[in-house]
């Protein structure tokens, strides 16, 4: 999806095809905060978000990976090119050349939807994909790198909510579907733990 990002050419109205596909993958953030960043509220050098007062009227720090910091970092080299507006309070994500005016939901979900016909990514039934699948996929994915690296998921789950922005790990858990993929590192991981006390048990029941 990254490659397709950088084949698509830019349009009088989107000057620079935006790093948003990036953040809300790998950061797992909801829509109305990606649009509502500022450059005021991005720390480029440290790879670091500030979301001021989301849903449920909080606010956080949200440190981003090595590679989509990195990411960020490539797309502000060309935000702040003029006639781009370079003012703390401009959007981090913009679509109008010299006013640099943020994205609207339906601005942003457009250009998320020609971003999949472009990689040819879509549901496993065929249906065209939500911007808000991009939070699932990211809630699922660190959920089966947990399972992968042998840590323990429960006490991860606390971390990941408070990263996603739940105030508990109730909401957490709408996102996180059981997918083939991590029901086999689940399988595989009792298997290592446990597979001993299944292996030849029936052997060990006293004959009464």
């Amino acid at each position: 999806m990254l490659a397709a990002a950088d084949r698509l050419a830019p349009t009088s109205t989107s000057p620079l095809r935006p790093a948003a596909v990036v953040l809300l993958y790998t950061a797992g953030r909801r829509r109305g905060e990606l649009l509502r960043l500022t450059l005021a509220y991005v720390d480029p050098r440290h790879g670091i978000l500030h979301i001021r007062a989301s849903k449920f009227r909080k606010s956080r720090i949200v440190p981003l990976s090595p590679d989509a910091a990195r990411e960020l970092r490539l797309y502000l080299r060309k935000r702040l090119r003029p006639p781009l507006s370079c003012s703390s309070d401009s959007p981090l994500l913009c679509n109008s050349k010299g006013r640099a005016r943020g994205y609207t939901g339906t601005g942003l979900r457009q250009g998320i939807q020609a971003l999949f016909q472009a990689a040819n990514v879509c549901a496993t039934d065929g249906r065209t994909l939500r911007v808000h699948d991009f939070r699932h996929s990211f809630a699922v994915g660190a959920l089966l790198r947990w399972y992968q690296q042998g840590a323990d998921v429960q006490s991860k789950l606390p971390k990941l909510a408070m990263y996603m922005g739940h105030v508990s790990i109730v909401s957490t858990a709408y996102y996180l579907r059981w997918i083939p993929q991590l029901a086999a590192a689940a399988s595989d991981r009792l298997e290592r733990h446990f597979g001993h006390l299944v292996t030849g048990g029936a052997h060990e029941i006293p004959k009464t």
